[in-house]
């Protein structure tokens, strides 16, 4: 049959070769030979059910079909006569067709309910299986997928030559640790997730890192969750926010895992004892207040726990010798109203007045400028989408110049999330004393600027070394950022961060001087 390309409401059909890395590793020519045998039988059988193919994911694809029966007969079909071991996910929704690529939640659920299957299954969701009349399917309940935000229910299709003999299915329910559901979608990102998740199978210490708000939790969440079959004794969540002692870090780690003190070990000698043998992921959350005794636990269980990984997140690395920094960007802005942080916006809005949408130009124009202004941080974007109960984007827009006071969370957050101030304030009391007066120091300069302009304002007789000193130190904590140009290095803030230094600036009594140094500079 001829190609067809559905639109509007679409299933989804993804599928992906079970083992497909030891297969390659073990005898490549032979998987070589038996994927393109598997890439010319999925084509073909997609196409004789009125599919679309519009994907190849490497060991994998991805395919459209107008009809879910279609889709499913598809599958059948191709699982009776592939030689691999496929696992087969479908799922049906709204999804938008642009460049020969679809776009839309349903694409992610798919995805995620073939990743939950096995070798031979066809695993469909709840969206789907509405619509198959007279399909036999085997009710597999509700599960966690991976992507963390509530719980699907899921079926598999029953069919003559479909193996039966299958194990649980591969979902967050099934597997070790203590990773949550959360409260609120994930959005955007999802190229950062694959590199991040790569980073940690290639490094034993991986950190994230960047300003208050950004989403480095968030990220390390769903990255941990992409990870859990990598780790059969499970992915482990230690939150330290919280933790006002700086000694009680190891202690907070082995309550999370179980582990006791005994034989009057230290505590964290007790931990690298109860899990050295064991394969899992330790996600250390908000280590920038404990930085050196959480780098601490780390180099401990590093030293005595070869399978053990950590995913950190933290305003700056942990200085560990194995660690490999990843910096998280703020949300994308680039692409306008397409943008993933507008995405985020309108989703946010829509949450607390379903009502909202995007009905002009002029509002499209607002929230463009909202995330601008906001730098593409995904906590403010969050606390402006939430004055959408009562306010309108261009109205959000024109306050903006008062942002700490606009912009302020439910009480129940996080305190250092309850609002705006809270987050950077958070940062900026973990400054030494130097460092402040640096930071507030260079928020005179209204675009970017050289270390010999941050020197001057500074302070007239600066050491130049002291002076680069500060603006590493600034750097590394996410409060600067370095842009390496053929002329030299130059330093920027976000607008966020200039605004909160250049109102503590004023209350220091020393914004004139400052001013003053700037102008004669």
């Amino acid at each position: 049959m001829r190609e067809a390309r559905p639109a509007g409401t679409v299933t989804f059909l993804f599928t992906d070769i079970e083992g497909s890395t030891r297969r390659w590793e073990t005898d490549a020519e032979a998987m070589r030979s038996a994927l393109a045998v598997h890439d010319v039988t999925l084509a073909a059988v997609i196409a004789d059910h009125a599919g679309w193919l519009f994907k190849h994911t490497g060991d994998g694809v991805c395919a459209a079909f107008s009809s879910p029966h279609a889709a499913v007969d598809a599958a059948v079909e191709a699982q009776r006569v592939l030689g691999l071991p496929v696992r087969m996910g479908i799922a049906t929704g709204e999804a938008e067709l642009r460049g020969g690529d679809y776009f839309g939640p349903a694409l992610n659920r798919a995805a995620r309910v073939m990743a939950a299957g096995h070798g031979g299954q066809i695993v469909v969701a709840a969206s789907t299986s509405g619509l198959l009349d007279g399909v036999p399917l085997v009710d597999l309940g509700e599960h966690r997928l991976r992507d963390l935000s509530g719980t699907q229910h899921l079926f598999a299709v029953r069919a003559d030559g479909l193996r039966t003999d299958l194990p649980p299915l591969r979902t967050l329910d099934a597997a070790p640790g203590n990773l949550a559901v959360q409260q609120t979608s994930f959005v955007g990102r999802h190229g950062d997730i694959a590199a991040v998740v790569a980073v940690v199978r290639a490094h034993r210490v991986v950190t994230l890192t960047g300003v208050g708000g950004v989403g480095k939790t968030r990220l390390a969440l769903q990255c941990a969750a992409e990870l859990v079959t990598d780790f059969p004794d499970g992915v482990w969540v230690v939150e330290l926010g919280p933790v006002g002692d700086s000694g009680a870090v190891g202690e907070v780690v082995a309550t999370v895992l179980g582990v006791t003190p005994h034989g009057g070990l230290p505590i964290v000698d007790c931990v690298a004892e109860s899990v050295g043998g064991r394969r899992l992921l330790l996600v250390l959350d908000n280590c920038e207040h404990v930085l050196d005794a959480a780098a601490d636990v780390v180099q401990r269980l590093l030293a005595r726990c070869e399978h053990v990984r950590i995913l950190a997140t933290s305003r700056e690395g942990l200085g560990v010798g194995a660690e490999h920094l990843w910096p998280v960007p703020s949300l994308a802005i680039t692409e306008g109203a397409a943008s993933a942080a507008v995405a985020l916006f309108v989703e946010r809005a829509q949450a607390i007045h379903p009502a909202f949408e995007i009905s002009s130009d002029a509002d499209a124009d607002a929230v463009v400028e909202i995330c601008r202004r906001l730098d593409g941080i995904a906590l403010a974007i969050e606390l402006a989408a939430a004055r959408m109960v009562s306010m309108g984007p261009a109205e959000v827009r024109d306050r903006l110049r008062d942002r700490f006071r606009l912009l302020a969370g439910p009480r129940r957050a996080v305190g250092r999330h309850q609002t705006l101030r809270h987050a950077v304030q958070w940062s900026f009391d973990l400054l030494s004393s130097d460092e402040r007066r640096m930071l507030c120091t260079v928020s005179v300069f209204a675009g970017g600027f050289m270390s010999s302009a941050a020197a001057a304002v500074f302070d007239d007789a600066a050491d130049e070394y002291v002076v680069l000193d500060l603006l590493e130190a600034l750097v590394r904590k996410s409060l600067l950022s370095a842009d390496r140009t053929p002329t030299g290095t130059g330093f920027r803030l976000l607008e966020t961060i200039r605004d909160y230094a250049e109102q503590e600036l004023a209350a220091a009594a020393t914004i004139a001087s400052t001013r003053d140094r700037h102008a004669h500079f």
